[in-house]
C-alpha cells in the first residue's frame, strides 16, 4: 500500500474540556501510516486546566496548529478549522473518538477509486457504555429522516466550501447530518468504506444523546424547512423510486408515516413517538419486522 503520496490530508479536531480523550485522539493522527497530514486543533474555549496542558503540550508538534476561539458550539469549531486548514482534503475526528492506523491511507484511496462519490465514511466501533460495530450504506432516501453517517466523513476541501459547510445555528446538534443532506440534494453523495476504522465513544447519559432525544423533533424541523425542495412529497417520492433497491437499515416505506407524523404532529409528540422508536428499533429492522410477522402467521 503506498502511503507516500504528495497530497496533504487536514485533519479537523475540534476541543472542549476533554483532556481525558484528546491525547488519544491526536496519537491515532499523528500515527497514521498516511505521512503528508495537518491537525488542526481548534480550542472552542476550554476551561479544563488539564485540558489546556495537554493542548499546551501537543502544540510543540510541528503538524499540530492550535487555534483557540470563545465557546461557540461545534460547527463553528469544525468550520474554524477548514479555514486554516491547507490541505487538498479534510477529515473530521471529535476529541473523545480515534481512529485505526491506515485510515486516512483507506478513505484517500476509496476516494480517488470512485469518482463518482462526494465523500467516504467507514464502519464505526462504539467504544464505551456500547460496544459494537455499526455498518450502513449510504441511502440519501432513508437520510432524509434518520442520520445514519458518522459525522467523521473524508472529503475534499473544495467540495467542502462549494457546499457551505456546517450551519453554524445547530448548536443542538446534527449539523453533519444536514449537511449531507445539503450535498445530496446536489447529487453528491457519500460512499462507505466498508472496514471499521472509526472508534466512537458513546456515553450513555452524554450531552449527545440527552439533546438528541429531546430535541430531535425541533432540530428535524429546522432541516426540513431549511431544505424545503428537498423534502417536498413529489422530491421525496422521487427519491424513494430511486433509492429504493439500494441497500438501507429499515424498510424504506416506513418512513412514510414517519414523514406525515413529522408535518401533522405537536414537536413534544414527536419527541415522544421518536424516542419510542428508538428504543424498539429491533423491531423496525428488516430482519426484525419479517420474524415478527412470520411469528404473526404461525400462531394465528
Amino acid at each position: 500500500m503506498n502511503t507516500k503520496n504528495n497530497e496533504l490530508i487536514s485533519i479537523i479536531v475540534p476541543c472542549f474540556n476533554s483532556g481525558e480523550k484528546l491525547s488519544r485522539a491526536l496519537d491515532s493522527i499523528i500515527n497514521q501510516t498516511w505521512l503528508r497530514k495537518e491537525i488542526i486543533l481548534v480550542n472552542d474555549g476550554s476551561t479544563d486546566k488539564y485540558t489546556l496542558e495537554v493542548i499546551n503540550k501537543y502544540k510543540e508538534n510541528q503538524i499540530i496548529t492550535v487555534i483557540n476561539q470563545i465557546n461557540l458550539g461545534l460547527p463553528s469549531a469544525r468550520n474554524e478549522g477548514v479555514y486554516y486548514s491547507k490541505g487538498n482534503y479534510l477529515y473530521f475526528l471529535d476529541s473523545d473518538d480515534w481512529i485505526e492506523p491506515d485510515a486516512l491511507c483507506l478513505m484517500y484511496m476509496t476516494i480517488k477509486a470512485n469518482k463518482d462519490s462526494s465523500f467516504i465514511f467507514s464502519d464505526s466501533i462504539l467504544e464505551g457504555d456500547v460496544k459494537k460495530v455499526i455498518r450502513r450504506e449510504y441511502n440519501l432516501f432513508e437520510q432524509l429522516f434518520l442520520n445514519q453517517i458518522p459525522y467523521s466523513i473524508f472529503i475534499s476541501k473544495k467540495t467542502w466550501e462549494k457546499y457551505g459547510g456546517y450551519d453554524v445555528n445547530m448548536k443542538l446538534g446534527y449539523e453533519d447530518w444536514e449537511f449531507n443532506l445539503r450535498l445530496g440534494s446536489h447529487n453528491k453523495f457519500g460512499r462507505r468504506l466498508s472496514k471499521p476504522v472509526f472508534h466512537y465513544n458513546v456515553s450513555c447519559s452524554g450531552m449527545l444523546i440527552s439533546k438528541s432525544s429531546k430535541f430531535h423533533a425541533q432540530i428535524i424541523n429546522y432541516i426540513i424547512n431549511k431544505n424545503h425542495d428537498l423534502y417536498s412529497f413529489n422530491n421525496i417520492f422521487k427519491l424513494w423510486k430511486r433509492w429504493r433497491k439500494v441497500p438501507s437499515s429499515y424498510p424504506l416505506i416506513f418512513y412514510f408515516p414517519w414523514y406525515l407524523i413529522i408535518k401533522t404532529m405537536p414537536i413534544s409528540l414527536v419527541t415522544k413517538i421518536f424516542i419510542f422508536g428508538r428504543n424498539f428499533k429491533w423491531f423496525f429492522t428488516r430482519n426484525g419486522f419479517l420474524n415478527q410477522f412470520k411469528r404473526f402467521l404461525f400462531y394465528s
